[in-house]
């Protein structure tokens, strides 16, 4: 059996970039600007076009910052914000390169075309991994965007509100960091409190289109780690690059975990995978087997990936390869023939019919292999070849003995891969015989029966009609008549 794989993107791993929402701090909106600015410029020179797999399957293209030329380059940015002369900064290489950048740099550029991102949402929430921020939440902002975002920053702004007294007290919107990733961390949110959101994207010539804002979230007050929602269903599918796939769908909401442990086992594997959620709402199992019984579980996890929930689960059954190809087709294992029937001939041979499992063009031949392996005809097996076309043979049997003999049908395909059926045959000639007899004897007995009282009655109508006494009555009536 070929080992089934989960996209790679499944693995869980942890966000390098976050922030903390802080109501008391707020940081120059104009000055986060120019610093993202200055951070596309260098994400454009030093950074480089890469790809990731989402949960779904599909692709996320970004640009790749982890480099150590973009960090020099971004240490220049930051390094020269204070600071007027170049010459006097000792800056070098990279750095220096990124000190230029923050010059080119500016808070109030226009807007240059349109923006990559189409949604920003809080995607989930979970009681915070941080010491210092204890009986808070932690979640994941989630970027949904259009197309290729290339090398670009995001600013993030939020809000908060509470209601009491019947109404929203709602703050303004506060400026908080810097990103360069679609997946955001947001720490230290307060239980029962609202939260909103709110993304620049910044490129290298500036502010791309217009921002985008999520919807209101409120932050739950139960610190524990909501178990996933059910159903958890299931959608079979199937194409050329991943071959049969599932796509695993689940009633996913902002209250739910940001991070889930997967198990897919069949009858002879098993893979356990720990994931974490992004913007799309699917998760994809790829290069499954066809025709093959699947158990998945699904549980969340705490935010230190330790602790696992109460998991959900589902069966189900991935597609038949006939189901994708065809029956019959050279792209599957072939399958034996069906419908074995047979019939006792009376020149004591057995006509064995089937029906084949595929199209004549895709079978390459027959094997008929039959033995006696029950009573004295027992020998070794004997094997006669047929042409494609065959669908059925005629087996000589032994005459007037008990036999109970094994017959199989092996068919090769035309790549010379092969499937068989098998079924058993009893031949008793010796009770067919007496049998054959039965009904005849029967018949002959009755025949008899009905002469012996035809016989009987002839005898006695003739007798009758010759009594004394008979023929005295007889003629007084016809006396008494005249």
């Amino acid at each position: 059996m070929r080992l089934y794989s989960i996209l790679t993107i499944l693995s869980a791993t942890n966000l390098a970039h976050s922030f903390v929402v802080l109501p008391y701090i707020q940081i120059d909106y104009a000055h986060l600007i120019r610093v993202a600015h200055c951070k596309a410029k260098c994400s454009e020179k030093y950074g480089y076009p890469k790809i990731r797999q989402n949960l779904d399957g599909t692709i996320d293209e970004y640009f790749f910052v982890d480099t150590e030329e973009y960090k020099k380059c971004e240490n220049g940015c930051l390094q020269f914000q204070h600071r007027r002369d170049m010459k006097r900064s000792n800056l070098t290489g990279e750095t220096l390169q990124g000190a230029k950048f923050w010059l080119e740099s500016t808070a109030h550029s226009g807007k240059v075309g349109s923006s990559p991102v189409s949604a920003v949402e809080l995607m989930c929430q979970m009681p915070s991994a941080t010491p210092d921020l204890d009986d808070s939440f932690e979640g994941l902002l989630g970027l949904t965007k259009i197309r290729p975002s290339g090398p670009v920053q995001y600013v993030v702004q939020w809000k908060q509100r509470t209601y009491a007294l019947g109404y929203y007290d709602e703050s303004q919107w506060i400026t908080a960091s810097v990103e360069s990733d679609s997946m955001i961390k947001v720490d230290g949110m307060i239980p029962g409190v609202q939260y909103k959101f709110l993304v620049t994207v910044v490129g290298p010539a500036g502010k791309l289109g217009d921002t985008i804002q999520s919807d209101w979230t409120e932050i739950s007050n139960i610190l524990s780690v909501k178990a996933p929602g059910t159903p958890l269903i299931v959608k079979n599918g199937f194409n050329s690059e991943q071959g049969v796939v599932a796509h695993l769908h689940f009633p996913r909401t902002a209250y739910d975990s940001c991070y889930f442990r997967l198990q897919v086992k069949n009858a002879t594997n098993s893979i356990v995978t720990d994931l974490r959620v992004d913007p799309t709402y699917s998760i994809l199992l790829s290069h499954l087997e066809f025709d093959s019984s699947y158990a998945v579980t699904l549980s969340a996890l705490t935010s230190d990936q330790n602790t696992a929930t109460t998991p959900i689960s589902v069966r189900f059954n991935s597609f038949q390869c006939k189901q994708v190809y065809g029956k019959g087709s050279l792209q599957c294992a072939p399958e034996p023939v069906s419908n074995i029937r047979v019939a006792i001939e009376a020149n004591s041979t057995a006509m064995i019919k089937w029906t084949a499992s595929a199209e004549p063009e895709n079978i390459l031949t027959y094997a008929i292999t039959y033995q006696a392996y029950l009573g004295p005809c027992n020998k070794d097996p004997t094997t006669v070849y047929l042409a494609a076309p065959s669908t059925s043979y005629e087996m000589p049997l032994p005459r007037n003995v008990h036999c109970e003999f094994m017959f199989r049908i092996t068919n090769y395909d035309a790549i010379g891969r092969e499937a068989f059926a098998e079924t058993r045959i009893a031949v008793m000639q010796e009770k067919l015989a007496s049998s054959s007899y039965k009904v005849p004897l029967i018949a002959i007995g009755v025949s008899f029966t009905f002469l012996i009282l035809a016989v009987f009655c002839f005898a006695v109508c003739r007798c009758c009609s010759k009594c004394p006494v008979k023929v005295a009555e007889n003629k007084a009536k016809l006396t008494d008549y005249a």
